[in-house]
């Protein structure tokens, strides 16, 4: 049962990295803001409770000191890197990720000084004393006032009181007691842990719809909020717009045969022509590959034209000897809502029909 216990603690954290870090969305879209430190903190306490579970696995299977140094090292970093994380995101003295790794630190030179017997309990104070401080921490403003900070903070107040509930089952009937093993044994924290790393999960996502994203200009998130942006100015104005889609079908190939500079500089090109062919609207880059561009009203005349005759002139300008076709689709957008439906679909590719202007 002991090993079935750390495949669920370890299936857990993986569980819980993975979401993580596809909520943060997709390599390169740097979002940016409290929403951004949020994920990154707490992908990093949830991969370091997977590096514990895996280093509680080998010392089962005779890993001996060093597994055991690790596995204590990180398991004590999981939650200060919490507590750190709560205090970036309360604007406070930025201590908390010196101090989480000092602590690691400290733990792992601890295990190889002292009997591991000793170093469990050690690590079963250190991690005590890092959930309530974290708990602490969250029941601070702003943060408790967003929605999930009480599941956090209940989550790890519970954690810290099973922690220290082992110290006192240790002091009283010992390690190799009874006790011990009903209500304090390794496979019992291994149980609890895996549940407190998923409802750390679920409170960690209800607090991450509650914070703004600062994503930095250039990236698809910067131009998916440019592009709401103007949308909202552009419908206030003249009503309707029309979302004209902007795709480079040899993309692929351009990338394969050149680099992936090239194709980047493609892209940023259709959107210089798509900015020139319509000076009224806006464009940007809010998916991989795809450009978006903005014209107001519910007729776009020669647009399409307009944006290859454009892109077009740019070629030899850089370096580029033929001029590339380029597919359109048109999309009317009577709300920022739909725009926000298109931005935001898995695969913004253009349909071979366009809408009916009936």
């Amino acid at each position: 049962m002991g090993v079935l216990d750390l495949v669920a603690a370890i299936a857990a954290a993986v569980i819980a990295s993975s979401v993580l870090f596809l909520a943060h969305g997709r390599h390169g879209d740097d979002r940016g803001g409290p929403r951004a430190e949020l994920v990154r903190y707490i992908g990093v306490s949830a991969l370091s409770a997977l590096v514990c579970a895996v280093m509680n696995a080998l010392e089962i299977l005779g890993g001996g000191t060093v597994a055991a140094a690790v596995g204590n090292a990180t398991n004590v970093f999981a939650p200060a890197m919490v507590w750190a994380l709560a205090r970036r995101l309360n604007a406070r003295a930025a201590i908390g990720v010196l101090s989480a790794g000092a602590a690691a630190i400290l733990m792992l030179g601890v295990t190889f000084l002292i009997p591991l017997d000793e170093a469990t309990l050690v690590k079963t104070a250190a991690i005590a004393a890092a959930c309530l401080l974290a708990a602490w921490e969250l029941r601070r403003r702003p943060l408790r006032d967003l929605a999930g900070s009480g599941v956090l903070t209940t989550t790890l107040t519970l954690f810290a009181v099973f922690n220290l509930g082992r110290l006192v089952v240790a002091a009283a009937a010992g390690m190799y007691s009874d006790a011990w093993d009903a209500v304090a044994s390794a496979q019992l924290t291994s149980i609890v842990s895996a549940v407190v790393i998923v409802l750390m999960g679920v409170g960690t996502v209800l607090m991450g719809r509650q914070l703004d994203d600062d994503p930095a200009p250039g990236t698809r998130a910067f131009d998916r909020g440019a592009l709401r942006r103007e949308a909202a100015e552009l419908l206030r104005t003249h009503g309707r717009i029309t979302a004209v889609t902007v795709r480079l079908p040899e993309i692929d190939l351009i990338r394969r045969a050149h680099n992936a500079d090239r194709a980047e500089t493609m892209v940023s090109a259709i959107v210089d022509a798509a900015r020139e062919a319509e000076p009224r609207g806006a464009a940007g880059v809010p998916a991989r590959d795809t450009v978006i561009l903005l014209v107001p009203g519910e007729r776009v005349g020669d647009v399409d034209e307009d944006v290859r005759r454009a892109f077009a002139a740019r070629m030899p300008g850089i370096g580029y000897d033929d001029t590339p076709d380029l597919e359109f689709v048109h999309r009317r957008i009577t709300d920022v809502a739909a725009l926000s439906t298109l931005m935001e679909a898995r695969r913004l590719r253009p349909s071979l029909r366009e809408f009916d202007d009936a």
